[in-house]
């Protein structure tokens, strides 16, 4: 896949990319979930407070980048529960970046990386409001599973859930 500035490969991240990681979740949540989470909520989120939080797990994360950036980033389990063996826990693009194939490139890498595992069936969440995030997991052939909720701040949020036959 390329850039505009050269070449993108995952790779695994690095303490130096936790910095990049905070400032995509955070400019993706406070952009692509407005109007989904509440305002105040996001609102209360900066870079900095995601950052310490980052730079603490930075370790379970597959990245994106080109030679300067982190152009998004992903995180997977190997053990699930009742309905898969594995499961894509995160999966963020700068918000710029979108519709370019990082998205998509990642979760092939990681669909093939559970695969090579012997892994046979994989879920992803998403909320259950978020169309985009809904329209990709359903382009990326996932059958909807079930629903279930999520708090985040003082409030439960619907989510569905999707699943992919390795």
């Amino acid at each position: 896949m390329d850039q505009d500035r050269g070449q993108v490969m995952i790779r695994k991240a690095v303490e130096e990319d936790a910095r990049q990681i905070a400032e995509i979740l955070v400019e993706d949540w406070k952009t692509a979930y407005r109007g989904i989470i509440d305002s105040a909520y996001l609102d209360s989120m900066s870079v900095e407070q995601r950052y310490q939080r980052e730079a603490q797990r930075y370790r379970q994360y597959m990245v994106a980048s080109d030679e300067n950036e982190v152009l998004g980033f992903i995180w997977n389990e190997m053990t699930g529960g009742e309905a898969a063996d594995c499961e894509i826990v995160a999966l963020y693009v700068r918000y710029t970046k979108r519709r370019s194939g990082i998205g998509r490139a990642l979760f092939r890498y990681s669909a093939d990386t559970f695969r090579a595992s012997g892994k046979k069936r994989m879920i992803v969440w998403c909320l259950k409001k978020n169309d985009e995030a809904r329209k990709f997991y359903e382009k990326m052939g996932g059958k909807a599973y079930k629903t279930g909720t999520h708090s985040w701040g003082d409030r439960d949020y619907d989510m569905i859930s999707y699943i992919y036959e390795l």
